[in-house]
């Protein structure tokens, strides 16, 4: 599903408001809401937003379990870190028992630290196959989601949950969730704003298949919800089934 929004603050409404539905009736069913996290300016902004009034005493927080989709490998307290920043906008200003976050630790080793996070989450789904109740995703202007990266090996992984990857040109190395792991979720939300990412949502959404080149063209849930939510100036090349797309305002 696409739905485009007037602007930033509209879109971020709209996820607020979706976040607080799946999160109830998660709750509601399943006694807990399991969310992945993503790193970002467009989830900052989100996060903020959902730790303040009224979402911030609309959602059951101490029901919800947080784990996050990908981390840069540095430490907690690093400018870059995914954890760093969720913790700032948002887990410090709701009720979320500590024990119940689940961060992707950087002590070891690159593949020692994506296995061991692999052992969390299978713990933690009492060994059935770890299905999020909501997975926030970014898109990156070369198509990548996640830290799954245009030619990586980790596009090929299958078998499991959580990969890691060395980004030469970014010198950086990354530990994230597999596109299997993804795709098993209930509900995922890819959100993008501005017109720089405009190009690369038209060439995900409606180009060719190209999995290699578009990582984001991976996502697609057996069984879950996929969301596309995106301001205008990020859906502004979007042409197929122009009548389709929902046109949202708050």
């Amino acid at each position: 599903m696409i739905r485009i929004y007037d602007d930033v603050d509209a879109l971020g409404l709209g996820v607020a408001e979706l976040f607080v539905e799946k999160a109830c009736k998660a709750v509601k069913e399943r006694g807990r809401f399991t969310l992945s996290l993503a790193g970002g300016e467009t989830p900052r902004r989100i996060y903020e937003m959902l730790g303040k009034a009224p979402y911030n005493h609309l959602i059951p927080w101490e029901k919800v379990h947080v784990y996050w989709g990908d981390e840069r490998y540095v430490s907690a307290n690093d400018s870059q870190s995914n954890q760093g920043m969720a913790r700032k906008a948002l887990l410090e200003r709701v009720s979320i028992p500590p024990e119940q976050i689940y961060p992707i630790v950087c002590e070891s080793t690159p593949q020692q630290t994506a296995e061991d996070y692999e052992k969390v989450i299978t713990a933690n789904f009492y060994g059935q196959t770890p299905a999020f109740d909501f997975i926030f995703l970014g898109l990156g202007a070369d198509g990548h989601t996640a830290s799954l990266f245009p030619f990586t090996s980790v596009l090929n992984e299958k078998d499991r949950w959580v990969g890691h990857v060395h980004l030469l040109d970014l010198d950086s190395h990354r530990v994230t969730l597999t596109a299997p792991l993804i795709n098993h979720g209930v509900t995922i939300v890819f959100m993008v704003t501005g017109a720089a990412k405009a190009e690369i949502v038209r060439e995900v959404l409606e180009g060719p298949k190209d999995i290699q080149r578009l990582p984001s063209q991976l996502i697609a849930p057996q069984n879950g919800e996929l969301y596309w939510m995106l301001d205008q100036a990020a859906g502004k090349l979007l042409q197929k089934n122009k009548e389709d797309l929902i046109q949202m305002e708050f």
